[in-house]
């Protein structure tokens, strides 16, 4: 499954780098809350949002701005 988080970023067409170095974060610490692994708090995530061009709650979910995940199509179909 894919992460809200990066497919708003690819949809804003920002690299990784590019985007993290406008959050002023790592590439590194970016990915980990794309993949998840880093949940982040509401002013993090209100600013990753602006930056993408999104409402927060569109890619994060509203408890603890964990990540939302886009299924993939195909495995939603089988399910």
């Amino acid at each position: 499954m894919a992460s809200l988080v990066r497919q708003a970023r690819l949809e804003a067409g920002m690299s990784i780098e590019e985007a993290a170095k406008k959050l002023g974060i790592s590439a590194g610490y970016l990915s980990q809350i794309e993949k998840g692994q880093r949940q982040v708090g509401a002013e993090r995530a209100e600013k990753i949002a602006k930056l993408y061009k999104k409402k927060k709650e569109e890619i994060f979910l509203p408890s603890r701005y964990a990540i939302r995940e886009v299924e993939n199509e195909h495995s939603a179909n089988t399910a």
